[in-house]
């Protein structure tokens, strides 16, 4: 009798808690395209928070390094920096767009304030006194800032690629967490040579 009333309270405890579990486990987006409701519930391929900021504060990151890469290829005196210039732009201008295209399929919604939630983006005072400066402390500057920049993004790349379910952004991230160990050291090591 007791064994049979065990069983009874165990069903009756059982059921709301796996109903609770199953809604915790449920995704924001049944096909797997959007952001889930539940960071600690992700499905396998499907975008999480975590990936809906690093999209989001990427973006502008890329967008305002694209620009310093502009003004490295147009004002750089060593022909070394105008080339690294235009080595950013060839090869941040596709990730960029990728980056926008995801604001699309993730449903996402830019805001005035990504930019300065993006880990070393440069701001614009600094972009202006780039414009403004000539020669070696134009060269020296910009890719000081550019080390910078670049070491914010292998940091977002990081919290990426810890908690980030979205198979694109990770690969992405992937690709931007080498910088520390190859592109980082160069241009500091550039910088401190014209220094």
């Amino acid at each position: 009798m007791r064994s049979v009333r065990v069983r009874r309270l165990a069903v009756v405890l059982l059921v709301p808690a796996l109903a609770t579990l199953a809604a915790c486990g449920t995704s924001g987006s049944p096909s797997g395209n959007g952001p889930t409701q539940s960071s600690t519930a992700a499905t396998p391929g499907a975008a999480s928070p975590v990936d809906s900021a690093f999209v989001l504060h990427m973006l502008p990151h890329h967008e305002r390094a694209l620009q310093v890469g502009a003004l490295m290829t147009a004002q750089g005196s060593d022909p070394r920096v105008r080339e690294f210039g235009q080595r950013i732009v060839a090869e941040q201008s596709p990730e960029r767009d990728r980056l926008q295209s995801w604001v699309t399929a993730l449903h996402l919604t830019p805001s005035a304030s990504d930019a300065a939630m993006a880990s070393g983006y440069i701001d614009d005072a600094t972009l202006t006194r780039l414009r403004g400066e000539a020669g070696t402390a134009f060269d020296r500057d910009a890719l000081v800032f550019s080390a910078n920049s670049e070491t914010g993004a292998a940091q977002m790349s990081a919290i990426e690629l810890r908690g980030g379910t979205y198979p694109p952004a990770r690969d992405l991230a992937t690709a931007i967490s080498t910088a520390p160990s190859g592109e980082i050291p160069q241009l500091r090591s550039l910088a401190d040579e014209l220094g």
